[in-house]
């Protein structure tokens, strides 16, 4: 890292391609983190904003985010805001054609910048800082890839994700295996329906192909959609369903990813 060294483990969650659930995955990891005793920083760097449909318990107050910031509109103090389970979030907020396009070229101008925004934050060392990117290559990916310790990608269980591996595989290792402080790039499969023998064999495939990088597997499972309607997290709002256990286990192996590896707290389910 140029010019900022991060004491806190910052994990960045992508994806190739859009419609894998990569924020869904990103924001229940970010619960379940929380909810288990760490603080969590959750850093929405993708221009849609749609990581406050998931944590803001304000999404009114969601506006200024990080471009409101770096447009001069607010400090950053003002951007952050508590949100569910605990977590405290970053909002990338809203913004016009005209001052994205600006802002991507700052950002393409800066590389170290968001490694160097972080570390002005003097955030706790024990802080679980996650970044929700966009779907493909960018700037914003870019970034996050350039600070991240750990990448974690989303992937469905289908033909059209087992063929972006590659592409994911060759950003890693041209923005993360450089640096030292890189720990591991994996992957979580979302919305497994063992019901489909097409699911199931992709299934299988990934997990010959991945190996010991499979984070976990997420079913698909009903409860996330409705706590996403009802504006709470699935462990609050169905705790003991499929997707409450597969996101706690992805967070326990998260913890246990990390040097040196950080405890999953036993909490008592609502």
């Amino acid at each position: 890292m140029a010019e900022a060294d991060l004491t806190m483990p910052v994990i960045a969650v992508i994806g190739a391609k859009g419609g894998v659930g990569k924020t869904t995955v990103a924001a229940n990891l970010c619960t379940t983190l929380a909810q288990a005793g760490h603080r969590v920083l959750a850093v929405d760097l993708d221009p849609q904003n749609a990581l406050r449909f998931h944590l803001a318990l304000d999404r009114d107050a969601c506006e200024i985010g990080l471009a409101g910031v770096l447009a001069g509109a607010a400090s950053w103090t003002q951007a952050m805001q508590p949100a569910r389970g605990g977590v405290v979030l970053l909002p990338f907020g809203f913004i016009d054609d005209e001052a994205q396009i600006a802002l991507e070229r700052h950002l393409a101008d800066e590389p170290d910048w968001l490694a160097r925004t972080l570390a002005r934050f003097q955030l706790p060392p024990d802080t679980l800082v996650v970044l929700d990117t966009p779907p493909g290559p960018s700037v914003y990916l870019q970034q996050a890839l350039r600070v991240a310790q750990l990448a974690i990608t989303t992937l469905l269980p289908d033909a059209g994700s087992f063929a972006t591996l590659p592409l994911i595989d060759r950003m890693v290792d041209k923005y993360c295996l450089p640096r030292a402080d890189f720990m591991a790039s994996v992957y979580v499969v979302n919305q497994a329906d063992a019901g489909r023998r097409l699911n199931r064999d992709v299934l299988q495939t990934l997990r010959e192909a991945l190996g010991d990088r499979l984070l976990g597997v997420v079913h698909q499972d009903q409860a996330v959609s409705e706590a996403l309607a009802s504006a709470v997290d699935v462990r609050r709002y169905a705790p003991h369903s499929q997707a409450a256990e597969d996101f706690e286990q992805c967070a326990r192996q998260l913890l246990r990813r990390l040097h040196p590896p950080m405890p999953f707290a036993e909490t008592r389910r609502p």
